[in-house]
């Protein structure tokens, strides 16, 4: 079964992934220029495709040629996207999983920057970082990029600070930067998000919490064992442990949030349990990212 179904990909073909800054594309694209009374000067004929906005077809051409074909500007660049998902233990946790979620919204996005002609790469992070699409253009290729995250598997524990280190290494240049996790990190997220931005990334931080972590249904004395570090430790699960827990849970939330709004980074908090349309046609709309 795919990922995303065909008339789910048929209702985000319309949008965009929007970035306040203006970055050098590799390639001609679709995406104009911020900068508002800049020269846009053509460039170059593609052929159409269906989906593609009906406003920049050659209507000349078509009727010398009886072909459709786009006009390209050189004021219209791709947009280089860089999809990071977690694929760390605790990831592997809830009905569907995290890692099942995010890999369905690491696909939408990736179809949505691919039927604008960006530059789309996914990299997964858990103790090591693992690149699994390289930077991809186009539409048509759709298909293997889907493939490539569909074949995601659960990896170790998290390492957020030395693998988004090892990212910035291998990375030449900046572009919008989507990180989908749950930001399960002892060592925490801040070194990883001052590191990116000082290389001048449009950062997104989607927070993936599975519906048990929010709503844990447990009661009684039990043993819990971290998924990641094996770790265990025996607690008695009353209504005074479940309120501490849910503050507790709601501060770090909260903290993660604040601390992206104060330096321009977009967060966006999502239930394992939302329908990936939900997610994208309203959640992602509504924060204005697409």
């Amino acid at each position: 079964m795919p990922l995303l179904d065909a008339n789910f990909l048929k209702q985000i073909t319309r949008f965009q992934i929007r970035s306040e800054n203006v970055f050098r594309g590799k390639f001609k694209g679709e995406r104009r220029g911020l900068n508002r009374g800049a020269s846009v000067e053509f460039a170059d004929y593609r052929t159409y495709e269906l989906g593609d906005d009906l406003r920049h077809i050659d209507w000349n051409v078509y009727a010398r040629l009886d072909r459709l074909f786009l006009k390209l500007f050189n004021a219209e660049e791709d947009l280089p996207i860089f999809i990071l998902i977690d694929n760390s233990t605790s990831m592997d946790f809830g009905q569907p999983t995290k890692l099942e979620c995010a890999k369905r919204v690491g696909a939408a996005l990736s179809y949505i920057g691919l039927i604008s002609f960006d530059r789309v790469s996914v990299y997964t992070f858990s103790d090591q970082l693992n690149p699994i699409v390289p930077a991809t253009y186009g539409k048509a290729q759709f298909p293997k990029v889907s493939q490539g995250i569909e074949g995601i598997a659960v990896g170790a524990e998290t390492h957020l600070t030395a693998c988004l280190q090892r990212f910035l290494t291998e990375t030449k240049g900046h572009g919008v930067g989507i990180i989908i996790s749950d930001f399960w990190d002892m060592d925490g997220y801040e070194t990883s998000i001052k590191r990116l931005l000082s290389r001048s990334f449009d950062l997104t931080l989607i927070h993936l919490l599975s519906d048990e972590e929010i709503h844990p249904r447990l009661s009684g004395e039990l043993q819990l064992a971290d998924a990641e570090t094996g770790q265990s430790k025996e607690i008695t699960v009353n209504e005074q442990a479940l309120m501490g827990y849910t503050e507790r849970l709601n501060a770090f939330c909260e903290n993660l949030k604040r601390y992206c709004l104060n330096r321009g980074v977009t967060y966006i908090r999502m239930n394992q349990q939302t329908p990936i349309e939900q997610f994208i046609l309203r959640d992602l709309r509504q924060s204005g990212f697409i």
